[in-house]
């Protein structure tokens, strides 16, 4: 058993490094890195999309994921009137691939099932594009790249100090309805890992301690529940993991969950700066 818990450990470790490194590399030229977010929003939305369709939740899996890939390369090029006109279209789109289907397929389903699928392509579109597109309009801003650097830093802390402290000293359940793994003592790590990308940040920025601290709390927030909205999403499509393409992680949406809220409060927390 303890062979087994080093050998998940160990390669998790070894995708996450490579995700790092990978994620490094992408912020030597901005665009680089608004590719990266639009093939992760691409894959999350495919995989979200593909686990709501085993719980009976029809969303147009192609027009979402063209869609997604597409709303990052928007943001960046035209701001965040090209970020919110990409969602509203897509989801248009959406509705209309939907109705066209279930009018040339003739399975005909209930009007509240129909709004159900209608909704849930919107929320599909807002929980994973959207938010993720903030990445883009954050990093063409001053010190962009910082800014999205010490973002991730601060989340993936908060993420490391939770999971790595939690698996060896956790004992006291944080939420054990919608995330059995989650402990406070974790949360407390999480808390460290914080203040830790969080002083980092402002250091490079050039930016107050007191900032610092905000920052890392505002993250550490965003972080958790983000993280907790998708073991809730996760319970209610009664599946495990989004995915499997990550080994020792799941899917690219058991990777995104923390980042997703989060990059939306970075992009708003850089603009408390400038």
């Amino acid at each position: 058993m303890e062979e087994t818990k080093s050998k998940s450990l160990a390669t998790r470790l070894l995708v996450g490094f490579g995700l790092g490194g990978v994620f490094l590399l992408s912020l030597i030229q901005p665009l680089l890195f608004v590719l990266l977010t639009s093939v992760a929003a691409a894959a999350g939305v495919w995989e979200l999309a593909t686990a709501m369709r085993k719980s009976s939740w029809h969303v147009p899996r192609v027009p979402a994921t063209m869609a997604a890939f597409l709303t990052p390369l928007f943001a960046y090029f035209n701001g965040p009137a090209g970020q919110w006109l990409t969602i509203w279209v897509a989801i248009g789109v959406m509705v209309a691939w939907r109705l066209l289907f279930l009018l040339l397929a003739k399975q005909w389903q209930s009007t509240k099932a129909t709004l159900r699928d209608f909704g849930a392509s919107a929320f599909i579109m807002i929980y994973i594009p959207l938010l993720i597109s903030f990445g883009a309009l954050l990093i063409k801003q001053e010190n962009g790249t910082i800014w999205v650097f010490g973002f991730v830093l601060t989340v993936v802390a908060i993420d490391s100090f939770g999971y790595l402290i939690g698996r060896v000293w956790g004992r006291t359940k944080l939420s054990p309805e919608i995330s059995p793994k989650k402990t406070w003592e974790g949360f407390v790590a999480s808390a460290f890992g914080a203040v830790f990308g969080g002083l980092v940040t402002v250091t490079l920025l050039g930016e107050s301690f007191w900032f610092g601290l905000i920052f890392g709390a505002a993250l550490l927030i965003s972080s958790v529940m983000g993280d907790l909205s998708e073991s809730l999403i996760k319970r209610d499509l009664e599946v495990k993991d989004m995915g499997d393409v990550l080994p020792g992680h799941g899917g690219v949406m058991d990777r995104l969950d923390s980042l997703l809220p989060s990059t939306f409060i970075a992009y708003l927390l850089s603009h408390v700066v400038f």
